[in-house]
Formats: structure tokens, C-alpha cells, sequence
């Protein structure tokens, strides 16, 4: 019910000229009403006009689906032609009020041939009521005229004030989306690595616990330092100042391996990639590590940096299993992931390509020398 009543204050809003301007064009006719059964006839003919404005006013839309505002200005148009075979020339004003209706109603072509036929209409009224005025007839159909092409011109300017007003909601709902869905990826590629190594180093913590306790304190030691740059990685990220380094991904994805019993190759020089290309590679390494840690059971990993023409290069490949698991049929979308990841690479211009090589998973993220997107 809300709805409804929300969709007529709209209507009458945008077709507030036909509701205001009815009451005034129909004085004269109420004023001038005869005796007899001219007055009841007269009368009933105010009524009918009157009611088909105020249908018009309440119904009318832009999409034009509604038939009853076509119904309404055909009523109003016959009432109005009746009315003018009064020879009463109180009864011009209507056509002025017809002229008003017609814009709300009515769109392109259909809107200018009714344009014509009530201009016309008007212009034979006026010559009907005062024979022989050329004056009078050229008056009234410029004044019809005139207030079809002001409602016209007053009409489009609420509705496209309305549409301005819809797609300035409907922006601020798609930024709102797409900064919760930043917002989710950079928690999952922060957290998900930061966990996934703190996992790794806790199993090495407890493995050397009561064989190499020094070992295990260095690795309990990794824990903590791990734990505050997170700490300080999510603080950084919730007020979007910090995009990771490749130098330190690559640091930290060799350290992580190692802690995790993996052997890690790295065939990487960070110093010659340009900082808006390292950090999208970064995410990339991260989010491959992540998933070597998690879900591949290897025993070596190879992580290679290497510079293009056009475009840097990262390669990770592992000798393990395959690569992460889908999400089963029907389970909702998570942000982050490959997935993630691909948005995040294409945003600035790249490709990432992950598949499994039959004896292990490989990832390549390539990304343009020149990163126009921020990641």
C-alpha cells in the first residue's frame, strides 16, 4: 500500500500543472453557467472535464502503461469541443487546460500530432465563439500552443530531474558494492596469507618444541612479529593507505615456505619492477603462497619475477596436488580468492592464469608496464 501511495505522490508531483491550473480554467465556465437544462448540461461537462483532469494528474507516467490518463484526455478533448458549441467564450480557457494535459500524456509523434489537433481545435472554437476575429482566433492558438510547449519543457525537466535522482542513488549503491567487495578481498589476501603463515609456523613451533627449543622459539618469535604486522596490515588497509611490497612478499613468501617444510626457489629481483607493478604482483605471490600453504602438499615451489617488453611477469609453480578447492554447486560467492584475484589484476590491466600442469599448480599473473588502475 505504501508503494502505491509513494507512486501517486510521485505522478501528482510531476503533473502538478494540470491539478493546479484546473481549478483556475474552469472558473469562467462555472461562473457563466446558463438556465434550464443548458446549466445542468454545462455543469455536467465542467464535472467530466474537471474529473479527467485530476485522473490525468493522479495516473499519468512516463511509461505511459497506465490507460487510464488516454482514456481521461480523450474525455477531456470531447468535453471541451462540446463545450466550445456553447457559443460561450468563457469556454476558451479549457483548451487551455487540454494544452496542459496533452505533454503529460502523450510522447513524441503521438504528442505532436495531438499538439496539432488541439491547436486546431482551439483556433476553430475561438472563430465558433467570436465569428470574424482573426485577432481572437490567432490569440487562442498561440496561447494553446504556448502551454504545450511550457508543460512539455516543464514535464521532461521533472522527470529528468527524477532520473538524475534515481542513477545518483543507484551510483552511490554500485560504490557502496564495490568498496565492500575492496574492502573483503584486501581482508581476505591480508588475513588469509598472515593466517596461513602463522598455521605453518605454530606446527614448526610444536615439531621442534622438545628437540630444538631455540628453533622453536625463533619460529614462536616469527609468530609474534607476524602477528603485529598484521595487526598494522589491516589497520593500514581498513583506511586504504598501504599496498603491499614485492621485495617484502617475496622475503616473506621464502621465509613461509621454508617454515612449511617446502623448498623455495626464487628467481626474483624486485629493485627494476616499477612500485605500481610490484604491488599488484604482490597481491598475486600472496595470494599464490597462500594457496601452496593451504591446499597443495607440495615439496617445492618456484617463484620467478621475470621482465617483458610491454608487461612483468610472476610465476609460481608448485609440485603438489593441484590447486584450491571449487566451492561446491550452489554455495555462495566469496570474495577474495583466484577470483578476487583476477578482478584485482584486471583493474589494472593485467591476466592472471592458474591451472594444474599434471604434476603440480601453476599461476602466472602478468601485469603492463604501466599500471593506470590503482589495485
Amino acid at each position: 500500500m505504501s508503494v502505491v501511495w509513494r507512486a501517486a505522490g510521485a505522478r501528482w508531483q510531476r503533473n502538478i500543472s494540470v491539478l493546479i491550473w484546473s481549478p483556475v480554467l474552469l472558473l469562467g465556465p462555472l461562473l457563466t453557467l446558463g438556465s434550464g437544462w443548458r446549466a445542468v448540461f454545462q455543469l455536467a461537462l465542467v464535472v467530466v472535464i474537471g474529473g479527467s483532469a485530476l485522473v490525468i494528474g493522479l495516473t499519468a507516467s512516463p511509461d505511459g502503461r497506465d490507460p487510464r490518463p488516454y482514456v481521461a484526455l480523450t474525455i477531456l478533448v470531447a468535453a471541451a469541443f462540446a463545450g466550445a458549441t456553447h457559443a460561450d467564450e468563457q469556454w476558451l480557457p479549457v483548451w487551455v487546460l487540454v494544452g496542459n494535459a496533452v505533454p503529460v500524456v502523450l510522447r513524441g509523434r503521438r504528442l505532436s500530432m495531438a499538439a496539432a489537433v488541439v491547436v486546431g481545435g482551439s483556433a476553430w472554437a475561438a472563430w465558433y465563439v467570436v465569428p470574424h476575429q482573426a485577432s481572437r482566433v490567432w490569440t487562442e492558438a498561440f496561447v494553446v500552443l504556448l502551454a504545450i510547449l511550457a508543460n512539455t519543457a516543464f514535464t521532461r525537466l521533472l522527470e529528468t530531474v527524477a532520473e538524475l535522482r534515481r542513477t545518483r542513488a543507484e551510483l552511490a549503491r554500485v560504490a557502496v558494492a564495490e568498496e565492500r567487495e575492496r574492502f573483503s578481498r584486501d581482508l581476505h589476501d591480508l588475513l588469509g596469507h598472515t593466517l596461513s603463515v602463522m598455521v605453518v609456523k605454530a606446527q614448526a613451533v610444536r615439531r621442534l618444541a622438545a628437540t630444538d627449543p631455540e628453533a622453536a622459539a625463533a619460529h614462536a618469535a616469527d609468530i609474534e612479529h607476524v602477528g603485529r604486522t598484521a595487526l598494522l596490515d589491516v589497520r593500514q588497509t581498513v583506511d586504504a593507505m598501504r599496498a603491499p611490497s614485492l621485495a617484502e612478499e617475496l622475503a616473506g613468501a621464502r621465509d613461509a615456505l621454508e617454515a612449511a617444510g617446502i623448498r623455495a626457489v626464487v628467481d626474483a629481483d624486485a629493485t627494476d619492477v616499477p612500485e605500481d607493478v610490484g604491488a599488484v604482483l604482490a597481491w598475486a605471490l600472496r595470494e599464490a603462497v597462500t594457496n601452496v600453504l593451504r591446499h597443495s602438499g607440495a615439496s617445492s615451489c618456484t617463484i620467478t619475477v621475470a621482465g617483458r617488453a610491454d608487461r612483468t611477469e610472476l610465476v609460481v609453480v608448485d609440485d603438489g596436488v593441484g590447486g584450491p578447492a571449487r566451492p561446491a554447486e550452489g554455495a555462495p560467492a566469496r570474495a577474495g580468492g583466484l577470483d578476487g584475484l583476477r578482478d584485482r589484476v584486471s583493474a589494472a590491466g593485467g591476466w592472471v592464469d592458474a591451472a594444474s600442469t599434471g604434476e603440480g599448480f601453476r599461476l602466472v599473473a602478468g601485469v603492463p608496464a604501466r599500471v593506470g588502475v590503482r589495485p
